[in-house]
């Protein structure tokens, strides 16, 4: 969970300054730390896969919809940055881990994330990484709706990932 505070804090405060080298440099020490031997867990890979790609159509559209504007993006800037992508990564790599408790309690799961993730975005508004344009309170709303949905998904896809490899191993 550390690693995962220090990618947040070092992304967020890179986007802010324009120092869009942390995010990737801190995503690779993260990565090298879960996927040492000992420590990986089967379906890690995968899940920064699903991950990465909720986290590029659920922010590209926030950002779409008007609720919200990142900074330090790319060329493409009406499209979720490279920066918030390493967080959604990094938060994979917490599924089978620091998260793991979590995989048998989605109704927990979805409400942590309905109240923790606007939250999030409000201090990395507060760090001046993201500006939450929006006049209305409903991309709070959104927000949380989309991530009480994202999170428990990610959650249970890891737990089917197991299963699906204990049945793999059991069949030989």
């Amino acid at each position: 969970m550390l690693w995962m505070q220090v990618l947040w804090f070092g992304s967020v405060i890179g986007a802010a300054h324009q120092l869009l080298f942390l995010a990737p440099l801190l995503m690779i020490g993260f990565a090298f730390w879960e996927f040492r031997p000992g420590r990986h867990v089967y379906g890690d890979f995968q899940l920064i896969l699903v991950a990465v790609l909720i986290g590029l159509i659920l922010d590209t559209t926030w950002v779409r919809l008007g609720w919200l504007e990142f900074s330090g993006g790319w060329a493409l800037s009406e499209r979720a940055p490279l920066w918030i992508l390493l967080l959604w990564a990094g938060l994979a790599l917490t599924i089978n881990h620091s998260l793991a408790w979590l995989q048998s309690r989605l109704v927990l799961a979805a409400l942590l994330a309905a109240v923790g993730s606007p939250l999030t975005y409000l201090a990395a508004a507060r760090f001046g990484a993201v500006d939450i344009v929006s006049e209305s309170r409903v991309w709070c709303v959104g927000l949380a709706l989309s991530w009480a949905i994202a999170l428990p998904l990610l959650l249970w896809l890891a737990n089917h990932l197991k299963h699906l490899k204990q049945e793999k191993e059991a069949d030989v």
